[in-house]
């Protein structure tokens, strides 16, 4: 069993080895086997990395509807809650700051994409022309995207409390500001010159919710 298994190693590394080294008369020859073998459980290229390489960033943002002493309510400027996780978590890698930012875009994944189960039962062919099936996805699909939008609102309540105080927090507001990168061609370019969008969701009311506590 030991030898087999060497063997087995060794045929693999080899493999390997002939598929990843550059150009080479010995290449040319020994490349069609080795094609054959990496292809298609061992494969390696950039989609192994970047299945999906991002082309913009996405920005979360809150604004507060909040209550002053006289009475009257006021809506507070846009404030970015995403950066500070960012850099938080530049500072300190094993931090909680990544974590926190994560549950925040997952969430906000959940408003704009389609979950990938769902996304298989549409592309598979015997499913086509369900039409009871593509209901039950599309309400699945509405489902995903509240879930996701109530973790948005419940992320903005926390830090709407945190930025003015909860008894003056009313209600609040979650903006999605999408910055796409400049093409391949204008790389040149910083990435503040791209194309800037906004997606703005509907005003909420204030829930309980505890403060984001970054640990370090």
């Amino acid at each position: 069993m030991p030898a087999l298994l060497a063997a087995t190693l060794a045929i693999h590394f080899a493999m390997t080895a002939i598929y990843l080294m550059p150009v080479s008369p010995a290449k040319l020859r020994l490349a069609p086997l080795a094609q054959a073998y990496m292809s298609p459980l061992f494969v390696q290229d950039w989609h192994l990395f970047a299945p999906d390489p991002d082309s913009s960033t996405r920005v979360w943002m809150v604004s507060c509807r909040i209550r002053g002493p006289d009475g009257a309510t006021r809506e507070t400027p846009w404030a970015d809650i995403t950066t500070p996780y960012r850099q938080a978590h530049y500072r300190s890698r094993f931090g909680s700051a990544d974590r926190l930012l994560r549950t925040l875009t997952s969430a906000g994944r959940l408003t704009y994409t389609m979950p990938p189960a769902l996304a298989e039962i549409i592309a598979h062919p015997a499913n086509e022309g369900n039409g009871e099936l593509m209901k039950a996805v599309d309400i699945a699909q509405e489902r995903s995207r509240q879930d996701g939008v109530r973790a948005l609102n419940r992320a903005a309540s926390a830090h709407c409390d945190e930025l003015h105080g909860p008894a003056d927090v009313e209600a609040v507001r979650v903006r999605m500001a999408i910055l796409r990168f400049p093409r391949f061609s204008q790389r040149h370019l910083p990435d503040a010159a791209g194309e800037l969008s906004v997606h703005d969701y509907d005003w909420a009311p204030r829930e309980d919710v505890a403060p984001p506590e970054i640990r370090r």
